[in-house]
């Protein structure tokens, strides 16, 4: 199976994961820091291409009915747009709670949300990534 890079995008930051070249485990990679689409898409580009990814997985933030919010909208926006624009697939899938379950990891590991925001985003995109790996193998 080939790499696949996550999404986790938030009002500042985006959070991403990378797969193993076997597509069984989701890895932090980093954090990008929101500087409108064009910047996000050459960042995106650079780390396709260091990476070899083949695909990237975007988490869309639905509300927790599954209705789509001003934020699920914006998030939607931007997934289309990196499917315009880049030369992989883009898959969206529903990223509800992600957020939470990574800042309670980090909280298990005795660390404060408010300093490791960097990390939360990361681990969101690690916690997207993997549920999509785990539900398509």
């Amino acid at each position: 199976m080939n790499k696949l890079l996550a999404l986790d995008v938030g009002e500042k930051r985006i959070g991403l994961a990378i797969s193993d070249g076997l597509g069984m485990f989701a890895h932090p990679l980093r954090t990008l820091y929101w500087k409108g689409i064009k910047n996000l898409i050459a960042e995106l580009h650079m780390t396709i291409d260091e990476q070899n990814v083949e695909g990237i997985v975007i988490g869309i933030p639905y509300t927790l009915k599954g209705t789509v919010s001003k934020k699920t909208q914006e998030v939607i926006d931007i997934a289309e747009q990196l499917a315009d624009a880049l030369d992989v697939p883009v898959t969206q899938v529903d990223e509800r709670l992600t957020t939470r379950m990574a800042e309670r990891s980090l909280q298990r590991l005795g660390k404060k949300p408010s300093k490791t925001r960097d990390q939360i985003d990361q681990i969101a995109a690690v916690y997207i990534l993997q549920s999509y790996l785990d539900k398509n193998r």
